[in-house]
């Protein structure tokens, strides 16, 4: 869960279990970061941003999604839903999306459905990283004998960065 403030460009973030991942966040220059599995994650970010976030990035679906979309800001604020790492499929109510302004989108499928707006994006994640604009965060690598572990890690989010398979 990332969310963008409205006061400023700083990403206030919540990700997985414990403090490492938000240390994480902190590190790479987020002012807030929260454990989204803490009950009160989400009044923690109204508190910093009392008139709401600009942009809420939800991978995790279910409740966290349910309790994220309070957070951005009304008229302006904007949801963007690209996975379900809960299981659970995000549903918002129409009237709420409606009655508090903000936008509600997704942008998992076209990526799929639209093969080249896909690699227009890959082209420009990859220039971007070339021109050391952006650092992926590389996490535990591991030779594929070791897959399986590698993705029983990868599922209970106990890893930080990306999962690396190497030969």
């Amino acid at each position: 869960m990332c969310a963008e403030t409205s006061r400023s460009t700083s990403a206030i973030r919540s990700r997985a279990r414990g403090e490492k991942k938000p240390a994480l966040a902190r590190e790479l220059g987020a002012d807030h970061a929260f454990d989204h599995t803490e009950a009160d994650w989400a009044q923690r970010v109204r508190e910093v941003s009392p008139a709401g976030v600009q942009v809420v990035l939800d991978a995790v679906g279910g409740e966290v999604s349910r309790a994220a979309f309070g957070l951005p800001a009304m008229a302006f604020g904007r949801m963007v839903v690209f996975g379900t790492a809960s299981g659970k499929v995000p549903r918002f109510d129409p009237e709420q999306v409606h009655v508090r302004g903000v936008s509600v989108t997704g942008s998992g499928p076209r990526v799929f459905i639209q093969p080249e707006y896909g690699f227009r994006l890959l082209r420009t994640a990859f220039e971007l990283a070339a021109a050391g604009t952006i650092k992926p965060v590389l996490g535990p690598v591991f030779p594929p004998a070791e897959a399986a572990e590698a993705h029983r890690a990868f599922e209970e989010r106990v890893t930080t960065g990306k999962v690396i398979l190497v030969p």
